[in-house]
Protein backbone atom coordinates (compact mmCIF):
# COMPACT_ATOMS: atom_id res chain seq x y z
CA UNK A 1 0.00 0.00 0.00
CA UNK A 2 1.15 3.54 -0.68
CA UNK A 3 -0.04 6.88 0.58
CA UNK A 4 -1.66 9.40 -1.73
CA UNK A 5 -2.83 12.93 -1.04
CA UNK A 6 -6.52 13.55 -1.53
CA UNK A 7 -6.94 17.29 -2.15
CA UNK A 8 -10.72 17.10 -1.67
CA UNK A 9 -10.45 15.90 1.91
CA UNK A 10 -6.93 17.26 2.55
CA UNK A 11 -5.54 14.06 4.03
CA UNK A 12 -3.37 11.09 3.10
CA UNK A 13 -5.29 7.95 2.34
CA UNK A 14 -3.95 4.47 1.74
CA UNK A 15 -4.41 3.27 -1.79
CA UNK A 16 -3.17 0.13 -3.52
CA UNK A 17 0.24 0.44 -5.15
CA UNK A 18 -1.36 -0.32 -8.53
CA UNK A 19 -3.63 2.71 -8.20
CA UNK A 20 -0.65 4.90 -7.34
CA UNK A 21 1.28 3.48 -10.30
CA UNK A 22 -1.58 4.25 -12.68
CA UNK A 23 -1.93 7.80 -11.30
CA UNK A 24 1.83 8.29 -11.60
CA UNK A 25 1.75 7.07 -15.22
CA UNK A 26 -0.97 9.67 -15.92
CA UNK A 27 1.44 12.28 -14.43
CA UNK A 28 -0.94 13.39 -11.68
CA UNK A 29 0.78 15.80 -9.29
CA UNK A 30 -0.69 14.14 -6.20
CA UNK A 31 0.70 10.80 -7.32
CA UNK A 32 4.18 12.29 -7.66
CA UNK A 33 3.97 13.62 -4.13
CA UNK A 34 2.70 10.28 -2.84
CA UNK A 35 5.44 8.40 -4.71
CA UNK A 36 8.05 10.74 -3.25
CA UNK A 37 6.73 10.18 0.28
CA UNK A 38 6.45 6.42 -0.20
CA UNK A 39 9.58 5.63 -2.19
CA UNK A 40 11.85 8.68 -1.72
CA UNK A 41 13.67 7.23 1.32
CA UNK A 42 14.47 4.00 -0.52
CA UNK A 43 15.54 5.95 -3.61
CA UNK A 44 17.80 8.16 -1.46
CA UNK A 45 19.32 5.10 0.26
CA UNK A 46 20.07 3.55 -3.13
CA UNK A 47 21.71 6.76 -4.35
CA UNK A 48 23.65 6.99 -1.07
CA UNK A 49 25.19 3.55 -1.66
CA UNK A 50 26.58 4.84 -4.95
CA UNK A 51 27.45 8.44 -4.04
CA UNK A 52 28.29 8.21 -0.33
CA UNK A 53 26.96 11.74 0.17
CA UNK A 54 23.55 12.57 1.66
CA UNK A 55 23.13 15.90 -0.13
CA UNK A 56 24.08 14.46 -3.53
CA UNK A 57 21.76 11.50 -2.97
CA UNK A 58 18.88 13.86 -2.11
CA UNK A 59 19.57 15.96 -5.21
CA UNK A 60 19.66 12.77 -7.25
CA UNK A 61 16.14 11.84 -6.08
CA UNK A 62 14.89 15.33 -6.92
CA UNK A 63 16.52 15.08 -10.35
CA UNK A 64 14.68 11.81 -11.02
CA UNK A 65 11.27 13.23 -10.16
CA UNK A 66 11.90 16.40 -12.15
CA UNK A 67 13.06 14.39 -15.17
CA UNK A 68 10.05 12.08 -15.00
CA UNK A 69 7.66 15.01 -14.62
CA UNK A 70 9.06 16.65 -17.75
CA UNK A 71 9.09 13.47 -19.83
CA UNK A 72 5.77 12.11 -21.05
CA UNK A 73 5.38 8.34 -21.10
CA UNK A 74 8.47 7.83 -18.94
CA UNK A 75 6.62 5.25 -16.89
CA UNK A 76 3.84 2.82 -17.71
CA UNK A 77 2.14 0.80 -14.98
CA UNK A 78 2.12 -2.18 -17.36
CA UNK A 79 5.95 -2.31 -17.34
CA UNK A 80 6.18 -3.19 -13.67
CA UNK A 81 6.32 -1.94 -10.12
CA UNK A 82 6.52 1.81 -9.61
CA UNK A 83 8.80 1.28 -6.63
CA UNK A 84 11.29 -0.80 -8.64
CA UNK A 85 11.16 1.71 -11.50
CA UNK A 86 11.87 4.69 -9.23
CA UNK A 87 14.65 2.95 -7.31
CA UNK A 88 16.29 1.91 -10.60
CA UNK A 89 16.00 5.49 -11.89
CA UNK A 90 17.66 6.76 -8.70
CA UNK A 91 20.48 4.22 -9.04
CA UNK A 92 21.05 5.10 -12.69
CA UNK A 93 21.03 8.84 -11.95
CA UNK A 94 23.49 8.30 -9.07
CA UNK A 95 25.78 6.30 -11.37
CA UNK A 96 25.58 9.11 -13.92
CA UNK A 97 26.57 11.62 -11.22
CA UNK A 98 29.41 9.32 -10.14
CA UNK A 99 30.69 9.12 -13.73
CA UNK A 100 30.56 12.90 -14.04
CA UNK A 101 32.41 13.36 -10.75
CA UNK A 102 34.96 10.72 -11.71
CA UNK A 103 35.66 12.43 -15.03
CA UNK A 104 36.15 15.82 -13.38
CA UNK A 105 38.43 14.38 -10.65
CA UNK A 106 40.45 12.24 -13.06
CA UNK A 107 42.58 15.17 -14.14
CA UNK A 108 43.63 16.07 -10.59
CA UNK A 109 43.63 12.81 -8.60
CA UNK A 110 45.53 9.59 -9.05
CA UNK A 111 42.87 7.02 -8.24
CA UNK A 112 42.77 3.53 -9.70
CA UNK A 113 39.84 3.38 -12.10
CA UNK A 114 38.45 0.41 -14.00
CA UNK A 115 35.89 1.63 -16.52
CA UNK A 116 34.19 4.53 -14.80
CA UNK A 117 33.86 2.98 -11.34
CA UNK A 118 36.31 4.20 -8.68
CA UNK A 119 37.70 1.16 -6.87
CA UNK A 120 38.18 0.92 -3.14
CA UNK A 121 41.54 2.50 -2.25
CA UNK A 122 42.35 0.11 0.65
CA UNK A 123 44.26 -2.77 -1.02
CA UNK A 124 43.20 -5.31 1.64
CA UNK A 125 39.51 -4.42 1.30
CA UNK A 126 39.83 -4.35 -2.49
CA UNK A 127 41.31 -7.87 -2.44
CA UNK A 128 38.58 -9.13 -0.07
CA UNK A 129 35.89 -7.77 -2.41
CA UNK A 130 37.65 -9.24 -5.48
CA UNK A 131 37.75 -12.69 -3.81
CA UNK A 132 34.04 -12.47 -2.96
CA UNK A 133 33.16 -11.47 -6.55
CA UNK A 134 35.33 -14.31 -7.89
CA UNK A 135 33.28 -16.82 -5.84
CA UNK A 136 30.06 -15.81 -7.64
CA UNK A 137 28.71 -17.90 -10.49
CA UNK A 138 29.98 -16.94 -13.93
CA UNK A 139 26.69 -15.25 -14.85
CA UNK A 140 26.44 -13.35 -11.55
CA UNK A 141 30.08 -12.26 -11.75
CA UNK A 142 29.65 -10.92 -15.28
CA UNK A 143 26.59 -8.88 -14.28
CA UNK A 144 28.36 -7.43 -11.20
CA UNK A 145 31.45 -6.57 -13.23
CA UNK A 146 29.44 -4.68 -15.83
CA UNK A 147 26.91 -3.03 -13.51
CA UNK A 148 29.29 -1.93 -10.76
CA UNK A 149 32.83 -1.88 -12.10
CA UNK A 150 31.90 -0.46 -15.50
CA UNK A 151 28.84 1.46 -14.20
CA UNK A 152 26.55 0.18 -16.95
CA UNK A 153 22.79 0.45 -16.64
CA UNK A 154 20.84 -2.80 -16.42
CA UNK A 155 19.67 -2.31 -20.00
CA UNK A 156 23.26 -1.88 -21.18
CA UNK A 157 24.27 -5.04 -19.28
CA UNK A 158 21.45 -6.98 -20.95
CA UNK A 159 22.58 -5.83 -24.39
CA UNK A 160 26.26 -6.52 -23.62
CA UNK A 161 25.56 -10.07 -22.37
CA UNK A 162 22.74 -10.68 -24.88
CA UNK A 163 20.30 -11.80 -22.16
CA UNK A 164 16.87 -10.50 -21.10
CA UNK A 165 16.82 -7.64 -18.59
CA UNK A 166 14.82 -9.84 -16.20
CA UNK A 167 17.72 -12.29 -16.15
CA UNK A 168 20.12 -9.43 -15.45
CA UNK A 169 17.97 -8.32 -12.51
CA UNK A 170 17.69 -11.85 -11.12
CA UNK A 171 21.44 -12.50 -11.41
CA UNK A 172 22.30 -9.14 -9.86
CA UNK A 173 19.90 -9.70 -6.97
CA UNK A 174 21.32 -13.18 -6.29
CA UNK A 175 24.87 -11.85 -6.57
CA UNK A 176 24.24 -9.03 -4.11
CA UNK A 177 22.72 -11.46 -1.60
CA UNK A 178 25.76 -13.74 -1.97
CA UNK A 179 28.19 -10.83 -1.60
CA UNK A 180 26.34 -9.55 1.46
CA UNK A 181 26.59 -13.00 3.08
CA UNK A 182 30.28 -13.29 2.32
CA UNK A 183 31.37 -9.71 3.08
CA UNK A 184 29.25 -8.74 6.08
CA UNK A 185 30.14 -10.67 9.22
CA UNK A 186 27.16 -12.52 10.66
CA UNK A 187 26.65 -12.47 14.42
CA UNK A 188 26.12 -16.11 15.35
CA UNK A 189 25.45 -15.38 19.01
CA UNK A 190 21.78 -15.02 19.83
CA UNK A 191 21.04 -12.67 22.67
Amino acid sequence: MAAIFDSRTAHWASVPDQSLAESFARREAGAYEAAYRSFGPQMRATAMRVLHDWESASECVQDVFLYLWRRENAYSAARGSLEAFLVTCARNRALERLRQATRSRAATEKVEVRGTYVLEEDPIERERIARAVARLTEGQGAVVQLAYYRAMTLSEVAVQLDIPIGTVKARLSAALRALRRSLIPQDNHAT
